[in-house]
């Protein structure tokens, strides 16, 4: 005898009849539960996570496009925060004048790790790998031009001194063919991406990067995601991905085994290509790819604090 042998067919229609199909798929789904409160059913909001316990995005049903498992021969290491350290790289790689002091970073990082750790549904984030970034004050007109100039420069600055003899090689430096990036990067409707550019108008901004967030998930299913996620989280794209690399090259271009980061908030050229960062043992790579499923890339989600001037 089967663990459910005595119920049929007909009772499965008869419960659906009551339910609802769409409140028995959001049962299912662990979206809504059920309690018995003095003999009567009653179906309210699950308080559910929405990452699991490694800290990635936990597929929800009725997902469009592809996903596949996290290739876990492929991670990261969560490093140990010296806000002193990583402030002075930040200003020193980009560039960009005085940021703020290593105190300031310090202060503003972990009131947003204090707001992830009590917000439930995100509390999980914090078991994969989370790296705070600074972001200085600056107009962003032209997306792809500053990333090259400006950010991509820094990314070659900080690989090629925390591994000296391995060459950065952009493969979207301006050329006779046109395969640049200024003029050429728009940010992806829906992604939530535009809120960065906007902070960083106002001021400088902190925010907080989960690399691996979405490992295994198709660009568009990455970006898919954004509509059933919290307001305050945000798509990473090419600013802030390109600031955690220049901050942290020895966790994000480790060797072979550190995941592609994708920056699934840009289109580059077309609606075809985003771009994306490739680490090996020898060289850190940055150009363009389609937008197919693959275990051994990550999208990333970026939690912003205030712009402060």
């Amino acid at each position: 005898m089967g663990k459910y042998d005595e119920w049929s067919r007909g009772d499965d229609e008869a419960l659906l009849n009551r339910l609802g199909i769409e409140t028995a798929r959001r049962i299912a789904s662990g979206e809504l539960q059920v309690q018995i409160v003095n003999g009567v059913a009653v179906v309210k909001p699950a308080l559910v996570t929405l990452f699991d316990k490694r800290g990635r995005r936990i597929p929800q049903m009725g997902l469009k496009r592809s996903v596949v498992d996290a290739n876990r021969d492929f991670h990261l290491k969560q490093p140990k925060l010296d806000y002193g350290r990583l402030i002075a790289l930040a200003t020193e790689r980009l560039q960009q004048g005085p940021i703020m002091s290593g105190a300031e970073f310090e202060a503003r990082a972990t009131a947003i790790l204090t707001q992830v750790k009590a917000d439930k549904k995100l509390a999980n984030l914090l078991k994969s790998v989370h790296l705070p970034i600074v972001l200085p004050q600056m107009m962003v007109n032209d997306y792809g031009k500053v990333l090259d100039d400006v950010f991509l420069a820094a990314v070659e600055r900080a690989y090629t001194a925390a591994f000296p003899g391995r060459p950065f090689n952009n493969y979207r430096k301006g050329d006779l063919a046109g395969n640049d990036l200024a003029g050429k990067v728009t940010i992806v409707p829906d992604t939530r991406h535009e809120q960065l550019i906007a902070k960083m108008a106002a001021g400088t901004v902190v925010g907080i990067y989960f690399p691996t967030a979405l490992q295994g998930f198709s660009v568009p299913a990455t970006r898919e995601q954004m509509a059933s996620l919290p307001d305050n989280v945000i798509l990473s794209g090419g600013l802030d991905i390109a600031t955690a690399m220049t901050m942290y090259p020895e966790v994000l271009a480790r060797d072979w085994h550190t995941p592609g980061l994708d920056m699934a908030a840009l289109q580059w050229s077309s609606a075809d290509y985003s771009l994306f960062f490739r680490a090996t043992d020898s060289d850190l790579n940055f150009s363009h790819r389609d937008l197919d499923v693959d275990g051994t890339y990550s999208g990333g989600l970026l939690l912003l604090g205030p712009a402060c001037r």
